[in-house]
């Protein structure tokens, strides 16, 4: 298959690609054999960067034998703009419903009561806890979250781990 695009489009593709890969291996800390094939096609794309006149965004790194954005596509890219952007939004999102889903289970007596609930009845109930906790993090981010321990939830053997 031949496909022809533009410079600029190329450009865009490579933004693309560069956010698929920090999708794909970001949180990795190890080998993943699930990434390698979409790890292949990103190759292919990163190898074109000196034929389409790009070679200033991606280099070869002989030692790992694979194409690498530069410095100068990290500094240009809109790619960063969309994760920063991504990861903000995801952390909000998934601190709010996981609250709203520990509160919600705690209300009906348990993580396997809220299972019983129908689709719509667990989804009201988790809303307006969701709609709370959404509203308390707009106005005020962080700065009111604290962990509260309750009596008998810490083992008093152990040493309380303090802020260095």
């Amino acid at each position: 298959m031949k496909i022809e695009i533009t410079k600029e489009e190329y450009n865009d593709v490579l933004d693309l690609l560069h956010m698929a890969s920090w999708v794909l291996i970001s949180h990795n800390t190890r080998e993943d054999p699930r990434i390698e094939k979409y790890d292949s096609i990103i190759q292919k794309f990163y190898a074109l960067a000196r034929e389409m006149g790009r070679g200033d965004l991606i280099e070869y790194d002989p030692g790992s034998r694979k194409y690498h954005p530069t410095k100068a596509f990290e500094d240009t890219s809109r790619s960063i703009e969309f994760i920063d952007e991504f990861v903000d939004h995801s952390f909000w999102d998934e601190l709010i419903i996981r609250f709203a889903e520990r509160d919600a289970a705690r209300q009906v007596g348990g993580y396997e009561q809220l299972d019983l609930l129908s689709h719509k009845d667990r989804h009201a109930l988790e809303d307006l806890i969701e709609e709370r906790y959404s509203e308390e993090f707009n106005e005020n981010g962080l700065s009111r979250l604290e962990i509260v321990e309750r009596f008998g939830d810490h083992d008093a053997s152990k040493p309380v781990p303090t802020p260095d």
